[in-house]
């Protein structure tokens, strides 16, 4: 395929993501926002309302993506690379959104699969290293990032949402513990991405929704909240103090990389 023809069919999956997120608030799709969906299935894993402000920021993110294709002339580029992923990706996005507002959790869950993937397929075709030889393309690798942290997030909370629907028991354990273990389980995959990527951004995802969950529970006064309060709390510490000291051995190897040379 002619690198235009993956440049115009980037821009349409891009522009079908945001014309379908646009409906479902404007609608709403199905008669119901986004918001109202997820309060039909409470778990302890939701974060605070204001958290999802999150996805401006990754449809920014994209735009600066997508711009970036028809500025840069090097048709071997990175995002090149990409291949129909990035199309994949935004067909799954805006039927999310369908099978959301209409209720078919099931099917949600199996799209969002196809979510996860495509943005893993991306993020390895793109090779993302923050402190890497090759340098930083800014608007290839930090979109990709914080759309792929966040959907990371999304789809454990889909899988809790799916379980929540079919009144699962979580096999005879509290509700609040296998809160505990899916927040141990995210700050595990954040700490992955910084010591194998340095992926600062991924890990910013991840404090980002354990805050979110940590001032959800604050706010709210039942007393089984308290384990999932202070394990918020510690994956926010934890993914601070590891992008903290992620970009200062970052720094501190590309000075002396510059000096040995």
């Amino acid at each position: 395929m002619k690198p235009t023809h993956h440049k115009l069919l980037n821009t349409i999956a891009l522009l079908f993501m945001l014309v379908m997120n646009t409906l479902a608030v404007s609608l709403p799709i199905g008669g119901k926002t986004t918001g109202e969906l997820s309060d039909l299935y409470p778990n302890l894993f939701v974060p605070a309302g204001f958290t999802f402000a999150i996805w401006s920021v990754i449809y920014l993110l994209l735009v600066g993506f997508i711009a970036y294709q028809w500025i840069v002339s090097d048709d071997k580029s990175k995002v090149e690379k990409i291949g129909n992923w990035f199309v994949l990706n935004g067909l799954a996005n805006g039927s999310w959104i369908v099978a959301w507002h209409y209720e078919l959790v099931p099917v949600s869950i199996v799209i969002m699969l196809v979510l996860l993937g495509s943005l893993i397929m991306m993020y390895r075709k793109l090779n993302i290293n923050y402190f890497g030889k090759y340098g930083i393309k800014w608007l290839v690798y930090t979109p990709i990032s914080v759309y792929l942290g966040w959907i990371s997030v999304a789809t454990i909370a889909n899988f809790t949402t799916v379980l929540v629907s079919y009144g699962w028991s979580g096999f005879g354990i509290s509700e609040d513990v296998w809160a505990v273990v899916v927040l141990i389980v995210a700050v595990i995959l954040g700490s992955l991405m910084l010591y194998r990527h340095k992926d600062i951004f991924y890990a910013g995802v991840i404090a980002w929704a354990s805050y979110g969950i940590l001032s959800k529970r604050l706010a709210d006064t039942v007393a089984m909240d308290a384990k999932i309060e202070h394990t918020s709390q510690v994956a926010l510490y934890i993914m601070i103090i590891g992008i903290l000291l992620t970009i200062t051995i970052g720094i501190l190897g590309k000075r002396k990389s510059q000096i040995s040379n």
